[in-house]
């Protein structure tokens, strides 16, 4: 009996100890998991540059989803910087160009953990596509003009573009980026894109990451942007962007 009920203790006192363990919090595995996260930054292209903002959350431990939205310039690749005087106060523009374009695209899509980091100076490399409408902003180009007036004055007075009235020889310079504004026409369309993204934060509640990827924008007519040329209705594009944000709950 004596030898029983010592057996009978070492296995309780065993047991116990064995419970106490289990219940001690682990170093990695008990933190909270962060299922959200906002981060957004500056967007450089091969068309012109913006800004980002995205939105993620957890759809499985590796995959997200996310929302994002953009605001980016969008160049001609035809377009050609000049100046028309030697007077350095004025404006350099480009000529034959009727419209600057300025597209807000808004996007869903997923992202997919394909390495996970390591150790806290590691880096987590994912993979994420993302598809949504982009609203193309169609700003008229005004020019300073050079224009003679009553008494047989030279004047410059701000005009919207005109290729039948304006040349090289009475335009002055670009008028001010707010001409226009009250002009704006809206040209709707599709957008795609996929890319990398690489988070280097050593910090697991902050975002700090590089985005390298390609993007299409399509819209369903060519775009009046410069004179003479056959304007485009695909807008394909690289990007890298900078982000930076946190992880929530």
């Amino acid at each position: 009996m004596k030898f029983l009920a010592t057996y009978l203790l070492l296995l309780l006192s065993i047991l116990f100890s064995t419970d106490l363990i289990a219940q001690l919090p682990a170093n990695q595995d008990n933190k909270a998991s962060l299922r959200k996260a906002y981060y957004g930054g500056i967007q450089i292209h091969t068309g012109g540059w913006g800004a980002t903002f995205t939105y993620s959350k957890f759809n499985t431990f590796k995959n997200k989803r996310t929302l994002s939205i953009e605001l980016v310039s969008m160049k001609n690749g035809k377009e050609f910087k000049r100046s028309a005087t030697n007077d350095e106060t004025a404006k350099g523009y480009f000529y034959g160009k009727l419209n600057n374009l300025t597209q807000l695209r808004l996007k869903r899509g997923t992202k997919k953990i394909i390495y996970e980091k390591l150790r806290k100076q590691g880096v987590e490399i994912s993979f994420t596509t993302k598809y949504g409408i982009t609203l193309g902003f169609l700003k008229p180009v005004y020019l300073e003009v050079l224009k003679l007036t009553a008494n047989q004055r030279v004047e410059t007075v701000s005009e919207k573009y005109n290729p039948e009235l304006h040349n090289i020889n009475n335009i002055y310079g670009r008028s001010s980026n707010l001409s226009g504004l009250s002009e704006l026409s809206i040209i709707p369309g599709g957008t795609l894109s996929g890319s990398f993204i690489f988070d280097f934060s050593a910090d697991r509640k902050k975002v700090k990451s590089i985005e390298l990827g390609i993007s299409l924008d399509a819209y369903y007519k060519r775009l009046p942007i410069m004179t003479q040329i056959q304007n485009k209705f695909l807008y394909p594009s690289a990007f890298i962007n900078f982000q930076f944000g946190k992880k929530t709950l």
